[in-house]
């Protein structure tokens, strides 16, 4: 029998829903609706046409109900049907209960149905009416989802703060957020606040420009956020207002949530980084005034910086005449004087003492001692050079004194052998210095110094064999 084109199955006996109409509703409300009877076979069966059950109720016409049913649901089901029994008894007008049940037979698998029974007391027989709990399963996997996911990003957004907040704390430069749009502190670290005198939480969402002297808001956030500021390396001078000290602010101008915020580093230009310390200002200090030469070169020997000692050494006019170029060009053995300073330097991260002589821009020469340093914990390795002026009497006498044993062997040789073999000895004795301080100079590096000698190898060799300078395994 078919009903307002629901699907109403029945085994011929006169069904519980006698109305069109109540059929109708039923039909509307619930998923699947049921009626079954005191021997638990289902006498009519009700389904909505578009839920998953329109195909199949009509094969349970006749069926024990719980054949239809899986897993332990048939039991949970005679157990209710037992209890409404017992209400019903005890003098309940119209029992009730609910109960989860799962189908077989329908989909790809089991189906939960939420059923709410009612017993009917005139027939003893109970009616079914089940709601599809795939859909609300289904919501609540998304919402499960959704829930997971908000933690996820959750957990992120804290991870990323954390990251921000260490960042910010640990730098050592003084920064600050600002809007670009009113002006006003967004976030800045405990160094930029220590540097304004005033605790991190006072300053925040107060205008930024007022921490300065004879600065208008509107000016100074123009000039930091202009494309000029922002793409040229030139910083901003300003003076605090707190501490009349004067410092350089450079920024970078972003947009983060669809606000544009300037990036601003605070610095000293005597002591570079606000933060840095005393170390860095010391080291500064040094680099300034030192009575040695420094000087700072890339991997290849070219001059990054010099200081004050150095243009004095080498008779250069200003700093810019000597960035760029080669250190060799101020090395008295040029290029062989670079090379045993570079290879020693990188094999051993540093070299002391390295004898040889400067070369002014007047092609003068100045005695010299050279220690270097190689720093390579960064992208760009730099040879640090440390020269002192070694031309002083006292070095002079130093550097003879380690002559004086060969020398005086020499001169022992006076009124008993020829002048001729006084002047071949002396050849000899000249000869084994020589390649003695080169060996020492280059730290026994053979190549490097038959190279200094202007000798090829296998004649280096010769003369180490002829002083005896060569060990028994070399032999």
């Amino acid at each position: 029998m078919s009903n307002d084109g629901a699907n109403f199955q029945s085994d011929g006996a006169v069904p519980i829903l006698r109305d069109p109409v109540v059929t109708s509703v039923v039909a509307t409300l619930s998923d699947v609706s049921l009626v079954i009877a005191q021997d638990g076979k289902v006498r009519a069966a009700v389904a909505k046409p578009d839920s998953g059950f329109a195909g199949v109720v009509k094969g349970w016409i006749g069926q024990d109900f719980t054949k239809v049913l899986d897993g332990d649901s048939g039991e949970r089901f005679r157990a209710r049907c037992e209890d409404l029994a017992n209400r019903a008894k005890s003098g309940d007008a119209s029992p009730f209960r609910w109960v989860e049940l799962v189908h077989k037979g329908v989909g790809g698998g089991g189906v939960p149905v939420r059923y709410a029974m009612h017993l009917v007391s005139q027939s003893d027989e109970v009616l079914l009416l089940g709601q599809d709990q795939r859909p609300v399963m289904e919501m609540q996997q998304q919402l499960m989802n959704a829930q997971i996911a908000l933690e996820q990003d959750y957990e992120a957004q804290r991870e990323l703060d954390t990251r921000y907040r260490l960042l910010m704390d640990f730098t050592s430069d003084a920064v600050a957020l600002v809007s670009a749009t009113t002006g006003t502190i967004v976030d800045l670290n405990h160094n930029a606040a220590s540097l304004f005198g005033t605790a991190r939480a006072e300053l925040l969402e107060t205008p930024f420009a007022e921490r300065f002297t004879g600065r208008r808001r509107g000016e100074l956030l123009s000039a930091l956020s202009s494309p000029l500021a922002v793409d040229s390396p030139s910083p901003i001078e300003v003076e605090l207002k707190a501490s009349q000290r004067q410092l350089l602010l450079s920024s970078k101008l972003f947009r983060a949530a669809g606000e544009q915020l300037i990036f601003v580093r605070l610095s000293d230009p005597e002591l570079g980084s606000v933060a840095d310390g005393k170390l860095v200002a010391n080291l500064r200090q040094l680099f300034y005034r030192g009575p040695d030469a420094m000087v700072f070169t890339d991997r290849d020997g070219n001059i990054l910086s010099a200081n004050e000692t150095f243009l004095n050494l080498t008779d250069v006019s200003n700093p810019s005449a000597v960035q760029g170029r080669s250190v060799a060009d101020f090395l008295a053995r040029g290029v062989v004087d670079l090379k045993v300073l570079l290879e020693n330097a990188q094999r051993a991260g540093q070299l002391r003492m390295y004898a040889t002589k400067l070369k002014t821009d007047f092609d003068a020469m100045v005695a010299a001692e050279i220690s270097a340093t190689w720093l390579d914990d960064r992208l760009t390795p730099v040879l640090a050079l440390v020269i002192r002026n070694a031309s002083s009497a006292a070095a002079r006498r130093g550097e003879a004194g380690a002559q004086d044993a060969d020398m005086r062997g020499v001169m022992e040789l006076v009124g008993s052998s020829t002048l001729k073999d006084i002047v071949a000895e002396t050849t000899n004795v000249i000869e084994k210095i020589c390649i003695e301080t080169a060996i020492e100079l280059t730290r026994n590096n053979r190549v490097a110094a038959a190279e200094m000698l202007g000798l090829s190898r296998q004649s280096l060799y010769v003369k180490l064999r002829k002083y005896d300078m060569l060990s028994r395994e070399e032999d």
